[in-house]
């Protein structure tokens, strides 16, 4: 089902922190952004500016283009056999689409948790370690003190702090998921889609 979502509405002045009449940059603003899987197409036309460090919720029915709005944003669906996208994304003001773009680095800034968590089958602590040592990240005490950082910034570290070595796999449903969001902001994403 094809869709066309709505701008997001502009907080007043006391939430956003800013003057009256003021609003925050776009570090997202798509135009005219069409998505195809083979003939059928997912989304259609979207053109819309999605203001810095601010919280912005899409709403609608299943099905409707959410998650395949966000995986446009880190070039997600370019893993998706038969995806044809149409029109522009940019992100910082720079074209996600153009071909000088390295699809690694953008990940890196543009987190993502899914909506299913998918914790690797590793201990709590290296799925939190994984995307550090990847970037480069080798120092054991830096990492440690980021996988604690990010476990309490995900509501989590209280819960697992005395078996980080167990498999991630043994965590309930919620936990999965907050250690999925832990993982996420442990490399700092300037951006992060859930």
């Amino acid at each position: 089902m094809a869709t066309s979502v709505p701008a997001p509405v502009a907080p007043d002045s006391t939430e956003s922190g800013l003057p009256s009449g003021e609003s925050r940059p776009a570090i997202i603003e798509t135009q005219d952004l069409s998505l195809y899987y083979g003939a059928s197409q997912a989304l259609k036309s979207i053109s819309l500016k999605i203001p810095e460090k601010l919280v912005t919720a899409f709403i609608g029915p299943s099905g409707c283009g959410k998650s395949t709005l966000l995986r446009c944003f880190n070039r997600m669906n370019d893993l998706i056999s038969g995806v044809r996208i149409s029109g522009n994304c940019q992100i910082g003001g720079h074209n996600i689409f153009s071909p000088e773009v390295d699809v690694i680095e953008l990940r890196k800034r543009v987190g993502m948790v899914f909506q299913r968590s998918n914790p690797f089958p590793k201990s709590i602590h290296d799925n939190i370690a994984y995307g550090l040592r990847l970037h480069g990240t080798r120092n054991r005490s830096e990492i440690s003190g980021i996988v604690e950082k990010s476990l309490r910034g995900a509501a989590l570290w209280d819960e697992v702090k005395d078996r980080l070595h167990e498999s991630a796999l043994g965590l309930s449903g919620g936990q999965q998921q907050r250690l999925c969001i832990a993982r996420a902001i442990a490399i700092q994403p300037q951006i992060l889609l859930m």
